[in-house]
């Protein structure tokens, strides 16, 4: 019988929700279990994860991945919504902005930065989306929180259109980026275009479109769970440890392990039965595993 848990990685379209994506893999995977592994704008395309059965267990140790996007930024204008789709809201000049001047604005934005994320986005104030507050006429206020651009790429520079690509960590909004730029060179900006290149160790080459999907073939494209989290450390168990497993239990394994990261356990049968992670333990024999996630 065919397993219903995994990762398939879609190419999405401009135009669609990340909620349109899901509702699609639903009906082409015969299930309703589904979820996500981060959002993308409407606008955007490229890479998102759908997550299939158990692994939608698994959604966030994928949304925290460090993510790539290229995207492409035009200065002079700002919009309501920070992208192309919005109404223009402030104008201002940008013909004195030279590549000089921008490359060195942009050695501002990598590491550690604060970043105030778009009103227009999918974080929740008071328990409601801030979108739909923001589209209601509300007056919403966003905190500055910690981001972190590993890095920022100038890959043309015709303004006042300028294209670029960015390595950045969960949480960062590419807008918010392209807003604070603009700034940054004493005039305004809004985003053009986005396009998601990686998520972690997945990239668009792995990715299918969703018009070139169909039932018969679908699960053939979807990556097994420990496919899914490849990128973890693994440890290989018995019989026994996965019984423990199953209820809930800790276990004992050999290898010295980094306390707190997430460690993929896999059984006798190279399956994927839970996210563990070591626990504070004084056992001389190994690392004690406490279960995460269990899949089994």
């Amino acid at each position: 019988m065919q397993s219903q848990d995994g990762l398939i990685l879609i190419d999405k379209d401009a135009g669609m929700t990340s909620f349109d994506v899901v509702r699609r893999v639903r009906r082409l995977a015969g299930t309703r279990k589904v979820g996500h592994t981060g959002t993308l704008d409407p606008d955007a395309t490229g890479l998102m994860g759908v997550v299939l059965g158990r692994c939608t267990k698994l959604a966030n140790f994928l949304t925290l991945d460090e993510k790539v996007y290229a995207f492409e930024m035009v200065l002079g204008s700002a919009t309501d919504t920070e992208d192309a789709s919005g109404e223009v809201i402030e104008e201002a000049v940008w013909e004195h902005v030279t590549r000089e001047a921008f490359e060195d604005a942009m050695t501002g934005f990598l590491g550690t930065i604060q970043q105030v994320p778009p009103i227009y986005s999918a974080l929740k104030v008071d328990g409601k989306r801030a979108h739909a507050l923001a589209r209601a006429g509300e007056d919403v206020r966003l905190e500055a929180r910690p981001v972190e651009i590993f890095e920022l790429e100038l890959r043309r520079f015709e303004p006042p259109h300028i294209a670029m690509q960015v390595r950045c960590g969960s949480g960062t909004y590419v807008r918010a980026l392209v807003r604070d730029l603009g700034r940054a060179v004493g005039s305004v900006a809004h985003t053009r275009s986005i396009r998601r290149i990686s998520v972690g160790e997945f990239n668009l080459s792995m990715a299918h479109r969703l018009d070139e999907l169909s039932e018969d073939t679908f699960w053939e494209k979807v990556l097994s769970p420990a496919r899914m989290v490849g990128s973890l450390p693994q440890v290989h168990i018995d019989e026994d440890q996965r019984r423990a497993v199953g209820f809930g239990q800790t276990i004992l394994v050999e290898p010295e392990l980094p306390m707190g990261a997430p460690v993929a356990v896999i059984d006798a049968q190279d399956v994927l039965v839970a996210i563990m992670a070591r626990k504070e333990s004084h056992d001389p024999r190994g690392s004690r595993l406490a279960p995460r996630r269990v899949l089994i």
